[in-house]
This record gives structure tokens, C-alpha cells and sequence, in this order.
């Protein structure tokens, strides 16, 4: 026999379908298009229901903005640590950022469309990039063992993120290619072979 649902467990579901709702919507409209409504249609609850959630769009958006950084974050940390090298380390994190990507294409494509919107406030953007530190420890801590020479760990983080996700990008536009894997070692060591 099934248990029980209790009123949590009811309530985490409304707020999943809302959330999944959002991003199907936003994916396909802009946020202007996109009415509170027709979020609470797709997801099956009466409009009243999603403000006991969220107090309007602009705090879902930023919530569901949230949660997708939060997924990716997650994922790219996880068993980082179980490698001792930082070769190694920055590796497991350009395979799994890739990994994410793939697997949740509405959820990056969310993400790009709305990292330069106004809608994502200031602290939205400030504690989705506390979230985001992998890559910046792994550097701390291969500067500290000698493993890389940078002035600045927070630039050679920076330079790293933003190589990783430009790369990232552009390998994911030609999912298709028989060369995919090969593009992708390639780009890793185009980054390695700059680094050292």
C-alpha cells in the first residue's frame, strides 16, 4: 500500500509544476508573453495557488534562475575532490559541465536567455556566483600546492569559467558531430596547454 501524501509533499509537487511550467514557457516566449496565468494553466494549479508560492513572475523567474545554478553547481562538484590532481580536478569539471549541459538543454537555454536580463536582480546574480566556486578553489588550492603560477586566483578562475562555457557552447551546437568527443579533448587541452 502507498503511503500517504502529506500536505508537504502535495505542496513541494505545486511548486515543482510551477517551476517546470516557467521554464517550459519561457523557453518558448519571452517573459512579456509569458502571463501568470498561462504559467498556472500548464501547470495545472489555479492562478491563486502560485502566488501562495511566489509573490509575482519576477521572484519565480528569479527563483527557477536560482534553482537551475544551484542543479549545475551540484553536479559539477560532485566527486571533484576524489581527484589529486588539477589537471585532473579541472577535467572532471569540463566533463561534467558538459554532461549537465546536454542533459538539460531547456534549463541552460533559460539560463542564457536570462543572464543579461534586468529581470535577474543584483542579489539573485550575486548569490547564484557565491554558488559557483568549484573552480575557484580547485585553483586556490593548485596555486597552494605549486601545481600553476597565477597573480590572481580570482582572474585565472574567471579566465577558466569563461573558457569553459564558451567551449561548452560551441561543442553543444554541433551535438550531432561525429567529432563531438574529439572537439571536446581538443578544447580541454587547448585550455590545459594555456595554462601551462
Amino acid at each position: 500500500m502507498a503511503p500517504v501524501k502529506t500536505t508537504t509533499d502535495k505542496s513541494t509537487e505545486k511548486r515543482k509544476a510551477i517551476m517546470d511550467a516557467c521554464l517550459d514557457l519561457f523557453c518558448e516566449k519571452c517573459y512579456q508573453d509569458t502571463s501568470t496565468a498561462s504559467i498556472s494553466q500548464k501547470a495545472g494549479v489555479a492562478t491563486g495557488t502560485l502566488f501562495l508560492y511566489f509573490e509575482n513572475k519576477e521572484e519565480l523567474v528569479n527563483e527557477l534562475y536560482l534553482q537551475c545554478k544551484d542543479e549545475l553547481a551540484s553536479y559539477l562538484e560532485e566527486g571533484v575532490w576524489e581527484h589529486t590532481t588539477f589537471k585532473a580536478q579541472l577535467r572532471h569539471v569540463w566533463d561534467r559541465n558538459l554532461e549537465w549541459k546536454q542533459l538539460n538543454e531547456r534549463k541552460l537555454q533559460f539560463m542564457v536567455q536570462f543572464s543579461s536580463s534586468p529581470t535577474i536582480t543584483k542579489l539573485t546574480k550575486e548569490r547564484a556566483m557565491s554558488r559557483h566556486t568549484v573552480i575557484t578553489e580547485i585553483v586556490r588550492k593548485a596555486l597552494d600546492a605549486g601545481e600553476v603560477t597565477a597573480s590572481s586566483v580570482e582572474l585565472m578562475a574567471a579566465m577558466v569559467s569563461g573558457y569553459f562555457h564558451t567551449a561548452a557552447m560551441y561543442l553543444l551546437g554541433q551535438p550531432q558531430s561525429k567529432h563531438f568527443k574529439k572537439w571536446s579533448d581538443e578544447s580541454f587541452n587547448f585550455l590545459w596547454k594555456g595554462i601551462n
